[in-house]
């Protein structure tokens, strides 16, 4: 089920006795079983009817003991199993002997006072097993994976509209650059953020700018995103950012040709006809990087590229041979960025 359907049921009070929960996006199932648990649960009786257990140190038959007690005093209870590694094809770590008969046997028959949610970090489970199987008929399977850029950006202004703050198209996909796109740090950085503007205050992208925590990545990723728009001013004020922040120039100087060279290798392969995917099997690397790379080709000329190329090696050559001081030669490129991305010939 999507993972945003479930939370609705959740909400109405539509809530089943068994839940499977798989995928690699921890924030999601760790929100979603905070919120499961707010509406299961009577708070002052949390501490009697919540019981969480570590399936790689405790075996699933206790659990499944534990699920068949009734609730005390409330309604319902509320049983969670993580790292249920026995619904995958891993080896099962922790010496942790499984009867899963147990499991098989309450899934067929739940208790109606408890509901039992069953969690592991993986993409896929096994569904050649037999309790896979059984769970995809009696329970309700939810997948949290890692969103794709439009879920992303309308999960940030979602996010940011729960915080009581507005963020547009822009400053989220600012927001989303800058800072990356684990859910548990975007959230971070929106509640910082909110807190900032107040509340139905408007999230800018110059207020992500100057608030939104970066990594080294993300910070040359951004550079280059204002060398290709020619917004030179914002890229010097990063490149001091960096600076400020101990940055060493060099190592700023060997990220922008591995991003530049990305962008050329991404333009010449989508002219002959490869996939963004193919490009990133061809390259080796994570097709996201890719999917920038190609939304940025059409701003430059092949030889535009080689010029950038060329220029940073030759600066290089010279930072290192001791000609040019290195902040120095860093701030004549951004300079003469345009006039070498533009040139039709080599500049040099």
């Amino acid at each position: 089920m999507d993972s945003r359907n479930v939370f609705k049921r959740v909400q109405q009070n539509d809530i089943d006795p068994l839940y499977t929960l798989y995928g690699s996006e921890t924030f999601l199932s760790e929100e979603f079983i905070r919120f499961l648990k707010g509406k299961v649960l009577d708070q002052e009786l949390e501490e009697f009817n919540l019981h969480i257990f570590d399936l790689n140190e405790t075996p699933i038959q206790d659990v499944i003991q534990e699920a068949e007690t009734l609730p005390f005093m409330g309604e319902k209870r509320l049983i969670i199993g993580k790292n249920a590694m026995f619904l995958t094809g891993a080896k099962q770590t922790g010496g942790v002997e499984h009867h899963i008969d147990a499991l098989l046997n309450y899934i067929q028959q739940p208790l109606e006072t408890t509901v039992l949610v069953l969690a592991v970090e993986v993409e896929k489970l096994d569904e050649r097993k037999k309790v896979v199987k059984l769970l995809q008929k009696h329970s309700t399977m939810v997948a949290f994976s890692p969103l794709k850029e439009p879920e992303l950006i309308s999960w940030i202004q979602r996010r940011a509209q729960k915080l009581n703050a507005g963020i547009d198209d822009q400053a989220a996909n600012l927001l989303k650059q800058t800072v990356g796109t684990d859910l548990r740090t975007l959230h971070q950085e929106l509640e910082k953020i909110a807190s900032y503007v107040g509340a139905r205050g408007t999230i800018t992208e110059d207020v992500v700018y100057q608030l939104a925590s970066r990594t080294l990545e993300q910070d040359i990723f951004s550079l280059v995103e204002r060398v290709v728009k020619l917004d030179m001013t914002r890229a010097m004020r990063i490149f001091y950012d960096l600076l400020k922040n101990k940055e060493e120039p060099l190592t700023i100087l060997s990220l922008l040709v591995r991003q530049f060279r990305l962008i050329l290798h991404v333009k010449i392969l989508l002219s002959k006809g490869y996939t963004q995917g193919q490009i990133a099997s061809q390259l080796g690397i994570h097709p996201y990087p890719v999917k920038l790379a190609a939304e940025k080709v059409k701003n430059f000329s092949e030889q535009g590229l080689r010029n950038v190329l060329a220029y940073l090696a030759e600066e290089d050559y010279r930072i290192k041979s001791g000609k040019i001081d290195k902040k120095l030669s860093l701030e004549l490129f951004m300079m003469r960025a345009e006039e070498i991305l533009k040139g039709e010939k080599k500049v040099l």
